[in-house]
């Protein structure tokens, strides 16, 4: 869920920060089998987090909100974040084991399969959003966890008139909706008047539509080799929202957000993603 604030200068992405451990194996283990990987590496994860990188390194001043460990680890993924660019002077610490996401990737088919655990750690509140000065941004992403307390931060945000929707195709197959297509023209009834709403569905690429019913659809651009899906939603956000910051239009925005988010699918992290 996204609002685009009052003009100036960052992107302020609302979510969860993570430590994620990759496995990379050469096909999916079967129950009880004992599997060795060809190579594991840890990074940062988290959708909010994920998506401010791949801003930054498209040259978006974008800042980082949500709590973080105090602990080592926490402390490790913090910098990691900082490395690509990312503000992080406002964010909330919480003396909790950082969460973690222990990931399965098939390097046969690409394929990641997430385990994740939060470790009790504690969730961003409507009071720690409050203390922002809200004029310094000019769009801010929420994360959609943690309902309560973000439905609490998105009233706060002023000018809170023009609105954009994103919904996962794991939500909106819950929902019953079995393309993208379908998802944001049934949707678009439900929402509030002047809400944009769109929808990534992998390797059949994205929907979007505006307000007024237009509606728009971009192809996926898939990678020459599969290698690594995970936050390739995340990645897609972000393209989204930069395209939309510097006025593509919804259909320039949709190119953008297909086309970055096949980069990523094509190699390991976010870095050398470009526009």
């Amino acid at each position: 869920m996204s609002a685009a604030g009052k003009e100036s200068k960052r992107v302020l992405m609302v979510g969860l920060l993570c430590q994620d451990i990759l496995n990379l194996v050469d096909h999916y283990p079967t129950e009880d089998e004992d599997v060795r990987c060809v190579n594991q590496f840890w990074q940062k994860g988290g959708n909010a987090a994920n998506s401010a990188c791949v801003l930054s390194s498209l040259g978006e001043t974008t800042e980082y909100l949500g709590t973080v460990s105090s602990r080592a680890e926490g402390s490790s993924a913090l910098k990691e974040l900082q490395t690509f660019g990312v503000l992080t002077e406002h964010v909330v610490y919480s003396d909790c084991p950082i969460p973690t996401s222990c990931v399965i990737i098939n390097t046969q088919t690409g394929s990641r399969t997430i385990i994740h655990g939060t470790r009790n750690m504690a969730e961003l509140t409507a009071e720690d959003f409050s203390s922002l000065d809200l004029t310094r941004y000019r769009w801010i992403h929420f994360e959609g966890r943690n309902t309560v307390e973000v439905c609490k931060m998105m009233e706060i945000v002023e000018d809170f008139n023009k609105k954009v929707l994103f919904v996962s195709k794991e939500y909106a197959e819950s929902c019953g909706f079995a393309s993208a297509k379908e998802t944001v023209k049934k949707l678009l009834q439900r929402v509030k008047k002047g809400c944009t709403v769109l929808c990534a569905w992998g390797d059949q690429g994205a929907d979007g539509i505006t307000p007024e019913g237009t509606h728009y659809h971009c192809q996926a651009f898939p990678p020459e080799k599969v290698v690594d899906t995970l936050g390739a939603g995340d990645t897609f956000n972000a393209a989204v929202i930069w395209g939309l910051c510097r006025g593509t239009g919804l259909e320039g925005a949709l190119t953008m957000g297909c086309r970055i988010a096949g980069q990523k699918c094509g190699q390991f992290g976010y870095k050398n993603l470009h526009s």
